[in-house]
């Protein structure tokens, strides 16, 4: 299975891996040229199976959560942190590391599946 990238470039931002265990991870946002530290993103990381689209074939992979309109992921399997509150961001990836280990979560998994 292809892992999910340490790095990543989306909407003129670099998205930093700091760290992770199992399946979850915490991402430094910053500016494209990575000067100004936007915050932190706190992910539990999806797994989706081998597949078609558009007519390219893409392997089982790992996928950072969606931010699209229509996904359910922020909130449920994501969560943003501002540039000043590393601490409470690095406790919540603690605390979802220790509850979660390498279990992936569930497609379309909300708040209410985990009671």
């Amino acid at each position: 299975m292809k892992e999910l990238e340490r790095e990543i470039r989306y909407q003129g931002r670099i998205l930093r891996q700091l760290k992770r265990e199992g399946t979850t991870a915490i991402y430094e946002v910053l500016s494209d040229g990575g000067g100004f530290l936007y915050g932190y993103e706190v992910i539990r990381i999806k797994r989706v199976p081998a597949e078609e689209k558009f007519g390219k074939s893409y392997p089982e992979r790992e996928l950072y959560p969606s931010s699209a309109k229509n996904s359910l992921d922020w909130g449920t399997i994501a969560w943003s942190w501002g540039r000043n509150q590393k601490e409470h961001a690095f406790g919540q990836f603690k605390g979802l590391a220790a509850q979660y280990g390498n279990a992936y979560p569930k497609e379309n998994q909300t708040l209410e599946d985990e009671i």
